[in-house]
């Protein structure tokens, strides 16, 4: 399944938990009739996150050609980041770096676990005297 196609119920489940969410940060698969739908049915902004590289984007030059300044090779994008990097940390661990489960409601308690732990690990290294 696609993830665009995807998005309506799991909106759906993190607006029913989190009620206060304002903004949602999306990439360029959601573009179009998929963000419409999403700001109509919950009222809330979308945001898509398009890649400079991308001849929709870019940034404009002094009215002189060319036009637009393409990037190439890697470019920090804006919010879009933090979901590859927490991904990135989730797989760290041995256990979480193939999908052994065929049940869905193992995979997403290790997932918690996995944050769990990576968690306690930062408030034990705050909180660790000299």
């Amino acid at each position: 399944m696609q993830d665009r196609d995807a998005a309506i119920p799991v909106v759906d489940l993190a607006k029913a938990k989190v009620p206060g969410i304002k903004r949602l940060y999306v990439d360029g698969g959601y573009a179009g009739a998929r963000a419409t739908e999403l700001r109509e049915r919950h009222q809330i902004e979308v945001e898509v996150v398009r890649h400079p590289a991308n001849r929709m984007v870019g940034q404009w030059r002094d009215g002189q050609l060319p036009l637009f300044d393409l990037f190439k090779g890697f470019v920090v994008l804006p919010k879009r980041w933090v979901i590859e990097r927490t991904n990135a940390w989730n797989d760290r661990p041995r256990r979480m770096n193939k999908d052994h489960d065929r049940n869905l409601n193992v995979s997403t308690a290790w997932i918690w676990l996995t944050e769990a732990r990576m968690l306690l690990r930062r408030l034990m290294a705050a909180t660790t005297l000299p």
